[in-house]
């Protein structure tokens, strides 16, 4: 996959992804349903599903070529749009938030970013399989990202933020009740990370919106940089200033799937706590 051509690693790519749709239909249900209930029923659903899985087989096909990532690469397969906003963030010295989303070549995002220079952390899961793990972050490091893991990352953030870095987030993963805030997401309630307005309301760091989208199947991506998105404080309650900026911001991620719903992660159980809205106090 890495020598070949990128072409030839994404027409193969979707071919899996067809295979995988047709043949061995993993999640297929899960993704359906979930566009059903958040788009309706006149959504395309099949076809916004099968884009969904082409967009994660091309995405693991692009993933393998990570460690060969350069700047002179980066540059011919990525257009980039709002980095005067990224600049003017940094100009204020208070650090950046980063929001982001499983939407296109995610990973793609965070290192094209740091191999451009912009001094980058991100916030990652751990991947269970061991080989894809190392394979990913030392693939991740190498273009330059440093990658924080969610469990006692606090300090680790809020070091980056004070030394006017980016530190990005993603906000489309369900989370468990001890670290999650119930926000609206598709008119659903959804367990969603509070950290971004967390970190942003304890540093000043200003919140930029940022996702990175696939041009066909062609290899190529828009990476987009919108503007910044100010944390309010309407409340007297902490929790609930931080469940209105995150709603907020499910806010502005909902209206960026609706454009493009086929490059989002349909096959994620976003919406676990519908089932136990009582424990949540909904």
């Amino acid at each position: 996959m890495r020598r070949v051509p990128l072409a030839w690693a994404l027409a193969f790519a979707c071919a899996v992804a067809w295979v995988w749709y047709w043949m061995v239909p993993i999640r297929r249900r899960v993704a359906l349903a979930n566009v059903r209930r958040a788009l309706g029923d006149d959504a395309p659903h099949h076809a916004i599903v099968r884009g969904c899985f082409a967009n994660l087989t091309m995405f693991a096909a692009e993933a393998l070529r990570l460690p060969d990532l350069t700047r002179e690469t980066v540059d011919a397969l990525v257009e980039f749009q709002g980095q005067e906003h990224l600049d003017a963030a940094f100009a204020s010295g208070r650090g950046v938030v980063v929001v982001s989303a499983h939407v296109g070549n995610f990973d793609l995002l965070g290192c094209a970013a740091a191999l451009r220079g912009t001094p980058t952390n991100v916030v990652y899961k751990a991947i269970r399989w061991k080989q894809a793990h190392d394979f990913f972050f030392e693939a991740r490091r190498g273009s330059g990202v440093t990658v924080i893991p969610p469990k006692g990352s606090e300090r680790q953030i809020l070091r980056a933020l004070r030394a006017n870095q980016a530190v990005a987030f993603v906000i489309d993963q369900h989370m468990p009740r001890h670290r999650g805030v119930a926000c609206r997401f598709f008119g659903r309630y959804a367990s969603t990370t509070p950290a971004p307005a967390l970190f942003a309301l304890k540093t000043g760091a200003v919140v930029l919106p940022a996702l990175i989208r696939r041009v066909g199947n062609s290899g190529r991506h828009v990476s987009t940089i919108y503007p910044p998105i100010a944390m309010e404080e309407p409340h007297e309650d902490r929790a609930e200033n931080l469940r209105h900026n995150m709603q907020r911001l499910n806010d502005w991620l909902e209206a960026e799937v609706r454009k493009t719903p086929e490059q989002w992660l349909w096959l994620h159980k976003r919406w676990k706590i519908e089932q136990n809205l009582a424990e949540w106090g909904l």
